[in-house]
């Protein structure tokens, strides 16, 4: 693997078909996904994004970051 891009979600399912065709070309397209309660994760499994549903509490980016960050193959 080369180019890994991910995201950290929570209900941007208005947004996931934008971020999948900017970035359909990498070898790995991941969401980690904070609970979100609309359709997000659907809709990115439906574009064969690899979705995780993690959790942070309390929430802190940083540790969002790198939960998401160790979801990616080494």
């Amino acid at each position: 693997m080369k180019v890994a891009v991910y995201a950290i979600a929570l209900n941007e399912e208005q947004f996931v078909k934008r971020w999948y065709h900017s970035a359909k070309e990498a070898d790995l397209l991941l969401i980690a996904d904070t609970g979100s309660t609309d359709k997000t994760v659907e809709l990115a499994k439906s574009f064969g994004i690899e979705t995780h549903v993690i959790s942070v509490k309390p929430w802190r980016f940083d540790d969002a970051r790198n939960a998401s960050l160790a979801l990616i193959p080494g």
